[in-house]
Protein backbone atom coordinates (compact mmCIF):
# COMPACT_ATOMS: atom_id res chain seq x y z
CA UNK A 1 0.00 0.00 0.00
CA UNK A 2 1.54 3.32 -0.87
CA UNK A 3 -0.30 6.87 -0.86
CA UNK A 4 -0.07 8.90 -3.72
CA UNK A 5 -2.03 11.95 -2.11
CA UNK A 6 -4.08 13.11 0.99
CA UNK A 7 -5.74 16.11 2.40
CA UNK A 8 -6.79 16.36 5.46
CA UNK A 9 -9.63 19.32 6.74
CA UNK A 10 -10.31 20.70 9.85
CA UNK A 11 -8.76 17.71 11.51
CA UNK A 12 -6.50 18.15 14.69
CA UNK A 13 -3.72 21.01 14.10
CA UNK A 14 -5.19 21.54 10.07
CA UNK A 15 -7.63 23.75 9.05
CA UNK A 16 -6.86 22.25 4.94
CA UNK A 17 -3.87 20.29 4.37
CA UNK A 18 -3.03 18.74 1.23
CA UNK A 19 0.36 16.51 0.26
CA UNK A 20 0.63 15.61 -3.25
CA UNK A 21 3.81 14.45 -5.48
CA UNK A 22 4.45 11.40 -3.62
CA UNK A 23 5.92 9.17 -6.27
CA UNK A 24 4.66 5.14 -6.55
CA UNK A 25 8.75 4.67 -5.93
CA UNK A 26 7.92 5.59 -2.16
CA UNK A 27 9.65 3.35 0.26
CA UNK A 28 10.41 5.53 3.10
CA UNK A 29 8.66 9.37 4.02
CA UNK A 30 9.86 11.22 7.03
CA UNK A 31 8.38 13.91 8.36
CA UNK A 32 10.41 16.37 9.45
CA UNK A 33 9.80 19.95 11.71
CA UNK A 34 10.13 21.08 15.06
CA UNK A 35 7.76 19.95 17.97
CA UNK A 36 4.40 20.80 17.70
CA UNK A 37 4.44 21.20 14.05
CA UNK A 38 1.74 18.81 13.46
CA UNK A 39 3.59 15.85 12.11
CA UNK A 40 1.65 13.44 14.55
CA UNK A 41 -1.00 14.78 13.82
CA UNK A 42 -0.83 13.56 10.42
CA UNK A 43 -0.17 10.24 12.12
CA UNK A 44 -3.34 10.76 14.00
CA UNK A 45 -5.32 11.65 10.73
CA UNK A 46 -4.22 8.30 9.70
CA UNK A 47 -4.62 6.09 12.43
CA UNK A 48 -8.32 7.70 12.73
CA UNK A 49 -9.06 7.00 8.70
CA UNK A 50 -7.63 3.40 9.44
CA UNK A 51 -9.26 2.54 13.16
CA UNK A 52 -11.68 -0.09 13.37
CA UNK A 53 -13.52 1.33 15.97
CA UNK A 54 -13.76 5.33 14.68
CA UNK A 55 -16.91 5.58 16.67
CA UNK A 56 -15.86 4.42 19.96
CA UNK A 57 -12.78 6.62 20.07
CA UNK A 58 -14.22 10.07 18.42
CA UNK A 59 -13.10 12.40 21.08
CA UNK A 60 -14.29 15.57 19.47
CA UNK A 61 -11.84 17.87 22.16
CA UNK A 62 -9.01 15.56 20.31
CA UNK A 63 -9.40 14.87 16.94
CA UNK A 64 -11.64 17.80 15.62
CA UNK A 65 -9.48 21.29 15.05
CA UNK A 66 -10.00 23.37 18.40
CA UNK A 67 -11.50 26.53 15.85
CA UNK A 68 -14.04 24.83 14.66
CA UNK A 69 -17.46 24.23 16.02
CA UNK A 70 -17.52 20.64 17.93
CA UNK A 71 -19.47 18.28 16.41
CA UNK A 72 -20.62 14.96 18.07
CA UNK A 73 -20.28 12.58 14.71
CA UNK A 74 -17.09 10.80 13.72
CA UNK A 75 -18.14 10.25 9.92
CA UNK A 76 -18.64 13.80 10.04
CA UNK A 77 -14.77 13.68 11.32
CA UNK A 78 -14.18 10.84 9.12
CA UNK A 79 -15.20 12.04 5.55
CA UNK A 80 -12.79 14.89 6.19
CA UNK A 81 -9.58 12.81 5.64
CA UNK A 82 -8.94 12.14 1.97
CA UNK A 83 -6.59 9.26 1.23
CA UNK A 84 -5.77 8.44 -2.11
CA UNK A 85 -3.71 5.19 -3.22
CA UNK A 86 -1.22 4.37 -5.68
CA UNK A 87 -2.27 0.58 -6.32
CA UNK A 88 -5.83 0.92 -4.69
CA UNK A 89 -8.60 2.69 -3.39
CA UNK A 90 -10.37 0.76 -0.72
CA UNK A 91 -12.66 1.89 2.24
CA UNK A 92 -11.90 1.01 5.69
CA UNK A 93 -15.51 0.01 6.68
CA UNK A 94 -15.47 -2.24 4.44
CA UNK A 95 -13.11 -4.19 6.93
CA UNK A 96 -11.69 -6.29 4.06
CA UNK A 97 -7.99 -7.67 4.23
CA UNK A 98 -6.56 -5.39 2.48
CA UNK A 99 -8.62 -2.37 4.35
CA UNK A 100 -7.28 -4.13 7.99
CA UNK A 101 -4.28 -4.65 7.18
CA UNK A 102 -3.40 -0.60 5.32
CA UNK A 103 -2.13 1.01 8.11
CA UNK A 104 0.31 -0.12 11.35
CA UNK A 105 1.28 2.24 14.11
CA UNK A 106 3.80 2.66 16.33
CA UNK A 107 3.52 5.57 18.93
CA UNK A 108 6.46 7.55 20.30
CA UNK A 109 5.82 6.45 23.84
CA UNK A 110 7.17 3.00 23.68
CA UNK A 111 7.76 1.62 27.02
CA UNK A 112 8.01 -2.06 28.16
CA UNK A 113 10.39 -2.20 31.23
CA UNK A 114 10.20 -5.50 31.86
CA UNK A 115 8.10 -8.51 31.04
CA UNK A 116 8.09 -12.15 32.29
CA UNK A 117 5.37 -14.84 30.63
CA UNK A 118 4.72 -17.84 32.62
CA UNK A 119 1.40 -19.01 30.94
CA UNK A 120 -0.02 -19.39 26.93
CA UNK A 121 -2.58 -18.97 25.28
CA UNK A 122 -3.71 -18.16 21.51
CA UNK A 123 -2.54 -15.45 20.38
CA UNK A 124 -5.74 -13.45 18.54
CA UNK A 125 -5.52 -12.56 14.53
CA UNK A 126 -2.67 -10.84 14.11
CA UNK A 127 -4.40 -8.38 11.59
CA UNK A 128 -6.75 -7.64 14.43
CA UNK A 129 -3.55 -5.38 15.62
CA UNK A 130 -5.25 -5.55 19.33
CA UNK A 131 -2.30 -4.07 21.09
CA UNK A 132 -2.70 -0.76 18.62
CA UNK A 133 -2.46 2.45 20.80
CA UNK A 134 -6.07 4.33 20.82
CA UNK A 135 -4.28 7.15 19.77
CA UNK A 136 -0.71 8.61 19.16
CA UNK A 137 -0.33 10.08 22.69
CA UNK A 138 -1.13 6.28 24.27
CA UNK A 139 1.68 3.72 25.31
CA UNK A 140 2.26 1.81 23.19
CA UNK A 141 3.77 -1.67 24.30
CA UNK A 142 3.88 -4.38 22.38
CA UNK A 143 7.42 -6.45 22.94
CA UNK A 144 5.49 -9.37 25.46
CA UNK A 145 3.10 -9.74 22.90
CA UNK A 146 5.44 -10.42 20.24
CA UNK A 147 7.07 -12.85 22.92
CA UNK A 148 3.54 -14.70 23.29
CA UNK A 149 3.26 -14.73 18.79
CA UNK A 150 6.46 -15.98 18.58
CA UNK A 151 6.59 -18.60 21.31
CA UNK A 152 3.11 -19.77 20.28
CA UNK A 153 4.39 -20.04 16.65
CA UNK A 154 7.10 -22.28 17.55
CA UNK A 155 4.57 -24.24 19.34
CA UNK A 156 2.37 -24.49 16.77
CA UNK A 157 5.34 -25.14 13.89
CA UNK A 158 6.54 -28.52 16.13
CA UNK A 159 3.46 -29.91 15.59
CA UNK A 160 2.89 -29.48 12.00
CA UNK A 161 3.32 -32.71 10.13
CA UNK A 162 6.00 -31.63 8.24
CA UNK A 163 8.34 -30.77 11.14
CA UNK A 164 7.95 -33.88 12.66
CA UNK A 165 11.88 -34.89 12.13
CA UNK A 166 12.50 -31.39 13.23
CA UNK A 167 13.92 -30.32 16.96
CA UNK A 168 12.57 -27.30 18.85
CA UNK A 169 15.12 -25.26 18.49
CA UNK A 170 15.72 -25.84 15.14
CA UNK A 171 12.17 -24.40 14.85
CA UNK A 172 12.71 -21.24 17.47
CA UNK A 173 15.67 -20.25 15.70
CA UNK A 174 13.67 -20.26 11.88
CA UNK A 175 10.69 -18.18 13.63
CA UNK A 176 13.76 -15.91 15.90
CA UNK A 177 16.65 -15.70 13.81
CA UNK A 178 15.42 -12.55 11.42
CA UNK A 179 15.28 -10.91 14.87
CA UNK A 180 18.24 -11.54 15.52
CA UNK A 181 20.08 -11.26 12.30
CA UNK A 182 18.47 -7.38 12.17
CA UNK A 183 19.80 -6.82 15.99
CA UNK A 184 23.33 -8.19 14.42
CA UNK A 185 23.34 -5.53 11.87
CA UNK A 186 22.22 -2.77 14.03
CA UNK A 187 24.22 -3.21 17.81
CA UNK A 188 27.74 -4.67 17.69
CA UNK A 189 28.13 -6.28 21.33
CA UNK A 190 24.39 -7.27 21.71
CA UNK A 191 23.03 -10.53 20.64
CA UNK A 192 19.93 -11.86 20.73
CA UNK A 193 20.11 -15.08 22.49
CA UNK A 194 16.58 -16.21 22.21
CA UNK A 195 13.26 -16.91 24.08
CA UNK A 196 14.55 -18.63 27.12
CA UNK A 197 12.36 -20.96 28.56
CA UNK A 198 8.75 -20.17 27.98
CA UNK A 199 6.54 -22.08 30.40
CA UNK A 200 9.43 -20.34 33.87
CA UNK A 201 9.56 -16.72 33.71
CA UNK A 202 9.28 -16.26 29.67
CA UNK A 203 11.02 -13.35 28.52
CA UNK A 204 13.89 -12.44 25.88
CA UNK A 205 17.63 -13.23 26.78
CA UNK A 206 20.54 -11.77 24.89
CA UNK A 207 24.52 -12.03 25.08
CA UNK A 208 26.49 -9.09 25.67
CA UNK A 209 29.98 -9.48 26.52
CA UNK A 210 30.77 -11.92 28.32
CA UNK A 211 27.51 -11.85 30.13
CA UNK A 212 25.39 -14.48 28.74
CA UNK A 213 21.54 -15.05 29.47
CA UNK A 214 21.30 -11.50 29.62
CA UNK A 215 17.61 -10.69 30.47
CA UNK A 216 15.06 -8.14 28.23
CA UNK A 217 14.79 -5.77 32.13
CA UNK A 218 18.67 -5.60 31.79
CA UNK A 219 18.88 -3.97 28.47
CA UNK A 220 19.60 -0.05 28.63
CA UNK A 221 16.18 2.30 27.12
CA UNK A 222 17.92 2.69 23.82
CA UNK A 223 18.58 -1.01 23.43
CA UNK A 224 15.31 -1.73 24.32
CA UNK A 225 13.62 1.03 22.23
CA UNK A 226 15.69 -0.15 19.21
CA UNK A 227 14.70 -3.93 19.46
CA UNK A 228 11.26 -3.41 20.26
CA UNK A 229 10.95 -1.59 16.46
CA UNK A 230 13.11 -4.67 14.95
CA UNK A 231 11.10 -7.48 16.86
CA UNK A 232 7.80 -5.80 15.93
CA UNK A 233 8.80 -4.72 12.08
CA UNK A 234 10.30 -8.76 11.93
CA UNK A 235 6.80 -10.40 13.21
CA UNK A 236 4.03 -8.16 12.03
CA UNK A 237 5.53 -7.99 8.34
CA UNK A 238 4.78 -11.05 7.48
CA UNK A 239 0.99 -10.24 7.88
CA UNK A 240 1.08 -6.41 7.57
CA UNK A 241 2.77 -7.02 3.71
CA UNK A 242 0.27 -4.43 1.96
CA UNK A 243 0.51 -1.91 4.56
CA UNK A 244 1.96 1.59 5.48
CA UNK A 245 3.90 1.93 8.62
CA UNK A 246 3.99 4.99 10.60
CA UNK A 247 6.25 5.25 13.52
CA UNK A 248 6.45 8.18 15.36
CA UNK A 249 9.74 9.49 17.00
CA UNK A 250 11.27 6.02 16.15
CA UNK A 251 15.20 7.60 17.65
CA UNK A 252 13.57 7.91 21.18
CA UNK A 253 15.64 7.00 23.32
CA UNK A 254 18.30 6.12 20.80
CA UNK A 255 22.20 8.07 20.24
CA UNK A 256 22.63 9.49 16.99
CA UNK A 257 24.84 6.74 15.65
CA UNK A 258 22.67 4.04 16.36
CA UNK A 259 19.85 6.20 15.42
CA UNK A 260 21.32 5.93 12.02
CA UNK A 261 21.81 2.03 11.56
CA UNK A 262 18.48 1.26 12.85
CA UNK A 263 16.73 3.62 10.33
CA UNK A 264 18.70 1.55 7.39
CA UNK A 265 18.20 -1.75 9.19
CA UNK A 266 14.26 -0.51 9.14
CA UNK A 267 14.45 0.21 5.53
CA UNK A 268 15.92 -3.05 4.52
CA UNK A 269 12.66 -4.84 6.42
CA UNK A 270 10.21 -2.87 4.57
CA UNK A 271 8.32 -5.77 2.57
CA UNK A 272 8.11 -5.13 -1.59
CA UNK A 273 4.29 -3.50 -1.78
CA UNK A 274 4.73 -1.22 1.28
CA UNK A 275 5.87 2.36 2.77
CA UNK A 276 7.34 3.10 6.25
CA UNK A 277 5.98 6.51 7.08
CA UNK A 278 8.32 8.37 10.13
CA UNK A 279 8.04 11.65 12.19
CA UNK A 280 11.44 12.83 13.15
CA UNK A 281 13.56 15.73 14.93
CA UNK A 282 16.45 13.25 14.62
CA UNK A 283 19.80 14.59 12.61
CA UNK A 284 20.80 11.23 12.74
CA UNK A 285 17.65 9.50 11.49
CA UNK A 286 17.73 12.67 8.83
CA UNK A 287 20.71 12.20 7.58
CA UNK A 288 21.41 8.50 7.03
CA UNK A 289 17.36 8.95 5.08
CA UNK A 290 19.71 11.34 2.98
CA UNK A 291 22.08 8.19 2.49
CA UNK A 292 19.35 6.13 1.48
CA UNK A 293 17.67 8.43 -0.73
CA UNK A 294 21.36 8.54 -2.50
CA UNK A 295 21.79 4.88 -2.65
CA UNK A 296 17.79 4.08 -3.42
CA UNK A 297 17.38 7.27 -6.12
CA UNK A 298 13.19 8.25 -5.47
CA UNK A 299 12.52 5.91 -3.13
CA UNK A 300 13.05 8.37 -0.05
CA UNK A 301 10.76 11.22 0.01
CA UNK A 302 11.29 14.21 3.13
CA UNK A 303 7.73 16.28 4.24
CA UNK A 304 9.48 19.38 6.01
CA UNK A 305 6.33 20.93 8.40
CA UNK A 306 8.47 23.62 9.56
CA UNK A 307 7.34 27.15 8.98
CA UNK A 308 3.99 26.27 7.99
CA UNK A 309 0.66 28.02 8.96
CA UNK A 310 -1.66 25.44 9.28
CA UNK A 311 -5.02 27.76 10.37
CA UNK A 312 -4.64 28.97 6.33
CA UNK A 313 -4.74 25.89 3.99
CA UNK A 314 -1.49 24.34 2.95
CA UNK A 315 -0.11 22.23 0.46
CA UNK A 316 3.24 20.06 1.02
CA UNK A 317 5.30 18.12 -1.91
CA UNK A 318 8.24 16.71 -1.14
CA UNK A 319 11.04 19.06 -0.02
CA UNK A 320 14.72 19.05 -1.87
CA UNK A 321 17.31 18.55 0.17
CA UNK A 322 19.43 21.36 -0.50
CA UNK A 323 21.29 23.41 1.77
CA UNK A 324 18.63 25.25 3.57
CA UNK A 325 16.66 22.00 4.46
CA UNK A 326 20.05 20.91 6.05
CA UNK A 327 20.16 24.15 8.27
CA UNK A 328 16.50 23.81 9.23
CA UNK A 329 17.17 20.66 10.34
CA UNK A 330 20.48 21.33 12.17
CA UNK A 331 18.39 24.13 13.62
CA UNK A 332 15.66 21.82 14.92
CA UNK A 333 18.03 18.81 16.33
CA UNK A 334 20.27 21.47 18.37
CA UNK A 335 19.45 24.72 18.06
CA UNK A 336 21.97 27.01 19.71
CA UNK A 337 24.14 23.93 20.72
CA UNK A 338 24.79 23.52 17.00
CA UNK A 339 27.33 26.31 16.93
CA UNK A 340 29.11 25.47 20.85
CA UNK A 341 29.09 21.96 19.23
CA UNK A 342 30.75 22.92 15.87
CA UNK A 343 34.95 22.60 15.66
CA UNK A 344 36.72 25.29 13.85
CA UNK A 345 38.04 23.36 11.02
CA UNK A 346 36.68 19.87 8.65
CA UNK A 347 38.21 18.12 6.56
CA UNK A 348 37.05 15.37 4.45
CA UNK A 349 38.80 12.44 3.72
CA UNK A 350 38.48 8.94 2.05
CA UNK A 351 37.16 6.36 3.85
CA UNK A 352 33.64 4.74 4.72
CA UNK A 353 31.13 6.80 6.54
CA UNK A 354 31.35 6.31 10.17
CA UNK A 355 28.42 3.96 10.87
CA UNK A 356 27.49 1.91 13.94
CA UNK A 357 28.58 -0.99 12.17
CA UNK A 358 32.31 -0.32 11.25
CA UNK A 359 34.99 -2.12 9.55
CA UNK A 360 38.87 -2.53 10.42
CA UNK A 361 39.27 0.17 7.29
CA UNK A 362 36.03 2.35 7.61
CA UNK A 363 37.23 5.18 8.97
CA UNK A 364 41.20 4.26 8.86
CA UNK A 365 42.50 7.56 7.36
CA UNK A 366 40.74 10.22 9.51
CA UNK A 367 41.63 8.11 12.53
CA UNK A 368 45.20 8.11 11.57
CA UNK A 369 44.61 12.12 11.05
CA UNK A 370 43.17 12.64 14.32
CA UNK A 371 45.92 10.55 16.28
CA UNK A 372 48.56 13.03 14.24
CA UNK A 373 47.02 16.23 14.66
CA UNK A 374 44.72 16.21 17.40
CA UNK A 375 47.90 17.94 19.63
CA UNK A 376 48.67 20.81 17.33
CA UNK A 377 44.96 20.90 15.58
CA UNK A 378 42.54 20.35 18.08
CA UNK A 379 39.76 22.06 16.72
CA UNK A 380 39.74 20.43 13.31
CA UNK A 381 37.97 16.85 12.65
CA UNK A 382 38.32 14.42 9.70
CA UNK A 383 35.32 13.14 8.36
CA UNK A 384 35.37 10.41 5.72
CA UNK A 385 33.20 10.50 2.99
CA UNK A 386 33.95 7.36 0.90
CA UNK A 387 35.86 6.87 -1.99
CA UNK A 388 36.80 9.65 -4.28
CA UNK A 389 34.16 9.56 -6.55
CA UNK A 390 32.25 9.77 -3.39
CA UNK A 391 34.08 12.32 -1.93
CA UNK A 392 34.03 14.68 -4.92
CA UNK A 393 29.98 14.28 -5.63
CA UNK A 394 29.54 14.42 -1.09
CA UNK A 395 32.54 17.15 -0.41
CA UNK A 396 30.90 20.20 -2.25
CA UNK A 397 27.33 19.67 -1.57
CA UNK A 398 28.29 19.41 2.37
CA UNK A 399 30.97 22.29 2.38
CA UNK A 400 27.77 24.08 0.80
CA UNK A 401 25.48 22.82 3.64
CA UNK A 402 27.91 23.55 6.85
CA UNK A 403 29.68 26.83 5.62
CA UNK A 404 25.83 28.10 5.61
CA UNK A 405 25.23 26.53 8.54
CA UNK A 406 28.49 27.55 10.47
CA UNK A 407 30.01 30.71 8.71
CA UNK A 408 32.94 30.73 10.81
CA UNK A 409 34.13 26.88 9.76
CA UNK A 410 37.00 26.11 7.55
CA UNK A 411 36.06 22.87 5.24
CA UNK A 412 38.31 21.42 3.05
CA UNK A 413 38.82 17.72 1.41
CA UNK A 414 42.09 15.60 1.41
CA UNK A 415 42.54 12.94 -1.07
CA UNK A 416 45.56 10.22 -1.93
CA UNK A 417 48.15 11.30 -4.90
CA UNK A 418 47.89 7.77 -6.22
CA UNK A 419 49.02 7.98 -9.76
CA UNK A 420 47.51 11.83 -10.31
CA UNK A 421 49.56 14.14 -12.56
CA UNK A 422 50.46 17.60 -11.59
CA UNK A 423 48.02 18.88 -13.95
CA UNK A 424 45.18 17.03 -12.06
CA UNK A 425 46.41 17.82 -8.86
CA UNK A 426 46.83 21.60 -9.61
CA UNK A 427 43.18 21.60 -10.69
CA UNK A 428 41.90 19.85 -7.89
CA UNK A 429 43.58 22.56 -5.75
CA UNK A 430 41.79 25.37 -7.65
CA UNK A 431 38.51 23.29 -6.77
CA UNK A 432 39.66 23.65 -2.96
CA UNK A 433 40.80 19.68 -2.73
CA UNK A 434 44.05 19.33 -1.76
CA UNK A 435 46.01 16.16 -2.66
CA UNK A 436 48.37 14.31 -0.55
CA UNK A 437 52.17 15.03 -1.49
CA UNK A 438 53.11 10.89 -1.37
CA UNK A 439 50.55 7.82 -3.14
CA UNK A 440 48.29 7.59 0.21
CA UNK A 441 48.77 7.77 4.10
CA UNK A 442 50.37 4.26 4.27
CA UNK A 443 53.48 5.90 3.20
CA UNK A 444 53.66 8.52 5.35
CA UNK A 445 52.76 5.61 8.63
CA UNK A 446 55.55 3.09 7.34
CA UNK A 447 58.17 5.82 6.20
CA UNK A 448 61.73 4.71 6.84
CA UNK A 449 62.00 7.81 9.89
CA UNK A 450 59.19 6.60 11.70
CA UNK A 451 59.68 2.73 11.14
CA UNK A 452 63.71 4.15 12.33
CA UNK A 453 62.17 5.41 15.11
CA UNK A 454 60.07 2.63 15.61
CA UNK A 455 62.95 0.61 16.82
CA UNK A 456 64.56 3.30 18.78
CA UNK A 457 61.02 3.51 20.87
CA UNK A 458 61.53 -0.30 21.75
CA UNK A 459 65.10 -0.20 22.69
CA UNK A 460 65.99 -2.07 19.47
CA UNK A 461 68.15 0.45 17.26
CA UNK A 462 70.24 -2.05 15.69
CA UNK A 463 66.86 -3.86 13.94
CA UNK A 464 66.89 -1.00 11.80
CA UNK A 465 68.92 -1.57 8.85
CA UNK A 466 67.22 -5.02 8.57
CA UNK A 467 63.87 -3.96 9.35
CA UNK A 468 63.95 -0.67 5.63
CA UNK A 469 66.20 -3.39 3.67
CA UNK A 470 63.22 -5.55 4.54
CA UNK A 471 60.65 -3.05 3.37
CA UNK A 472 62.54 -2.62 0.35
CA UNK A 473 62.54 -5.83 -0.50
CA UNK A 474 58.60 -5.93 -0.73
CA UNK A 475 58.39 -3.33 -2.36
CA UNK A 476 60.96 -4.53 -5.57
CA UNK A 477 58.86 -7.26 -5.49
CA UNK A 478 55.53 -5.20 -5.58
CA UNK A 479 57.08 -3.50 -8.29
CA UNK A 480 58.14 -6.66 -10.67
CA UNK A 481 54.58 -8.14 -10.11
CA UNK A 482 53.07 -5.12 -11.94
CA UNK A 483 52.52 -2.79 -9.10
CA UNK A 484 53.38 0.95 -8.68
CA UNK A 485 57.07 1.29 -6.64
CA UNK A 486 55.43 3.17 -3.95
CA UNK A 487 52.28 1.08 -3.55
CA UNK A 488 52.72 0.11 0.55
CA UNK A 489 49.27 -0.45 0.31
CA UNK A 490 50.48 -3.65 -1.60
CA UNK A 491 53.03 -4.58 1.19
CA UNK A 492 51.94 -3.39 4.48
CA UNK A 493 50.39 -6.82 5.24
CA UNK A 494 53.42 -8.65 5.04
CA UNK A 495 56.04 -5.68 6.47
CA UNK A 496 53.43 -5.88 9.73
CA UNK A 497 54.02 -9.16 10.51
CA UNK A 498 58.21 -8.71 9.40
CA UNK A 499 57.62 -5.98 11.89
CA UNK A 500 56.02 -7.73 14.65
CA UNK A 501 58.63 -10.96 14.33
CA UNK A 502 62.10 -9.02 14.24
CA UNK A 503 61.28 -6.72 16.80
CA UNK A 504 59.35 -8.98 18.76
CA UNK A 505 56.34 -6.56 19.83
CA UNK A 506 53.16 -7.92 21.48
CA UNK A 507 50.05 -5.52 22.16
CA UNK A 508 50.77 -3.07 19.50
CA UNK A 509 47.51 -4.14 17.77
CA UNK A 510 46.58 -7.16 15.78
CA UNK A 511 46.52 -6.64 12.45
CA UNK A 512 48.37 -4.27 10.27
CA UNK A 513 45.67 -1.44 10.39
CA UNK A 514 45.66 -0.84 14.27
CA UNK A 515 49.25 -1.22 14.20
CA UNK A 516 49.15 1.71 12.12
CA UNK A 517 46.56 3.11 14.49
CA UNK A 518 47.93 2.20 17.46
CA UNK A 519 51.97 2.28 16.64
CA UNK A 520 52.96 4.09 14.23
CA UNK A 521 50.89 7.27 14.05
CA UNK A 522 51.82 8.38 17.57
CA UNK A 523 55.03 8.52 16.51
CA UNK A 524 54.89 10.66 13.45
CA UNK A 525 55.28 13.91 15.85
CA UNK A 526 56.29 17.50 15.19
CA UNK A 527 59.71 17.34 14.86
CA UNK A 528 59.65 14.54 12.19
CA UNK A 529 60.52 15.22 8.70
CA UNK A 530 57.18 13.02 7.96
CA UNK A 531 55.39 15.02 10.04
CA UNK A 532 56.17 18.61 8.42
CA UNK A 533 55.19 17.40 5.21
CA UNK A 534 52.22 15.85 6.26
CA UNK A 535 51.23 19.03 8.12
CA UNK A 536 52.09 21.25 4.97
CA UNK A 537 50.04 18.86 2.44
CA UNK A 538 46.93 18.95 4.64
CA UNK A 539 47.05 22.58 6.27
CA UNK A 540 49.33 25.02 4.37
CA UNK A 541 47.55 27.75 2.98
Amino acid sequence: MKIASLRVLEFKRFTDMTISGLPESARLVVLIGPNGSGKSSLFEAFNFWASPSRGVLFDPQYHQKTSVPPVDNWSHTHNKILLRFHDAQISPQSQSVQARKAFYFRSAYRHEPDFNIGTFQRTDDILSDSKRPAYLISTDARVADDYQRLVFDSLQALYAKENQQSVVSTLTDRLVGPVRGAMARVFKDLVLEGVGTPVDHGTFLFEKGQSKRFRYKNLSAGEKSAFDLLLDFVVKKQEFNDTIFCIDEPEAHINTRLQSALLRELYRQIPPNCQLWIATHSIGMTYEASQLSKDHPGAVIFLDFADKDFDLPVTIEPALVDPTFWKRTFDVALGDLAKLLAPEEIVFCEGRRETAARTPRSTFDATIYRTIFQARHPRTDFVPLGGTSEIEKSALYLTSVFSRLFPMMKLWTIIDRDDRSAAEISTLNTQGTRVLSRRDVENYLWDDEILSRLCDSVGRTQDAPALLAEKRKLLTDSATSGNPNDDMKSVVGPLYNFTKRLLQLTGCGNTNEEFAKVTLAPLIVPGTVTYTELELALFAP
